[in-house]
């Protein structure tokens, strides 16, 4: 068995000259000299260590040694220009499957939306959507489990790509029949209310901690500490506000149906109280044509 194999330079050049008749008609073909082409030759065989091509006059011929490397040539110049050509076609053609990560309301709110308006566009995807926290998400990138994310926390790590997605405005919402006159929510309207948040370990509670105390109502207690009921799903937290149980804050877009039915009334925050919500993925992963189909999307 040879060392190495011939080039692909080279087994074109002898399909040339044998499908021509000759090495001046290959030449012009291969956009090369005659004396490349037949230099091209004689290292092929050189390589197999059979004679190739006869030469007659200014004519050339394949002996029966280069009609069997000929035939084996044309299968291995056809089959790779088929899988090339079906390379290129994959890059222009969305298809596979890809995996969305977000959190509770990218994944409740922000992305059906999105993901059904890539769908329609890319009908030979299959999209696939993964619920959870951000760290749990960013890891599915690393291990490949996941595609794209709508993080609601930082993420700085150089081998990951993130661009701003939204901004999660939060509002303060409130039974219907609440008769207040005001225009806008400052932390010490809540002094004294029952007021419906995120259970204190979640992102969405610490947010409304945060602000609350910044606002000069520190703390969960005291004595102008409004009255807390902590849940941990948004339903619930809707559903005790429709009830009449109280205030809250919410994200805006979570309650915005409720809203537009009559079930409740939203108010914005003073001051504004909003989360950045990114969109990441492995910069490694920047040519792969399904991201950039949903980046499309998404922008």
């Amino acid at each position: 068995m040879p060392k190495s194999l011939p080039s692909l330079q080279r087994l074109r050049a002898l399909e040339a000259v044998a499908r021509l008749g000759g090495f001046s008609a290959a030449a012009q073909e291969l956009l090369l000299t005659q004396s490349a082409v037949s230099n091209q030759i004689r290292r092929l065989e050189d390589e197999t260590g059979v004679l190739l091509v006869e030469r007659i006059g200014k004519t050339a011929k394949p002996t029966p040694e280069g009609q069997m490397l000929i035939a084996s040539a044309k299968r291995i110049l056809g089959e790779l220009e088929t899988t090339l050509q079906h390379l290129a076609d994959m890059q222009g053609e969305v298809t596979g499957r890809f995996v969305m990560g977000g959190g509770g309301v990218a994944s409740t709110y922000y992305l059906p939306p999105l993901l059904v308006r890539f769908a329609d566009a890319y009908p030979k995807v299959e999209v696939v959507l993964h619920t959870g926290h951000t760290p749990e998400l960013t890891r599915g990138l690393f291990d490949g489990t996941i595609d794209m994310i709508v993080a609601s926390e930082p993420v700085a790590d150089p081998r990951l790509a993130v661009e701003h997605f939204a901004e999660d405005r939060q509002v303060c919402v409130m039974p219907p029949g609440d008769d207040t006159r005001l225009k806008a929510v400052r932390p010490r309207d809540f002094a004294g209310r029952r007021l419906v948040l995120f259970e204190k370990g979640g992102l969405l509670g610490a947010l409304a901690d945060a602000w609350l105390e910044a606002g000069g109502m520190g703390g969960r207690a005291g004595e102008r500490a409004p009255s807390i009921l902590d849940v941990s799903l948004a339903e619930a937290q809707k559903s005790f506000v429709i009830a009449g149980f109280g205030w809250s804050i919410a994200p805006e877009i979570s309650v915005a149906r409720e809203v537009a039915f009559g079930l409740m009334r939203a108010l914005p925050l003073d001051p504004p109280l909003s989360r950045p919500l990114t969109v990441a993925w492995r910069r490694d992963r920047e040519a792969n044509p399904a991201i950039k189909a949903m980046r499309g999307v998404l922008g």
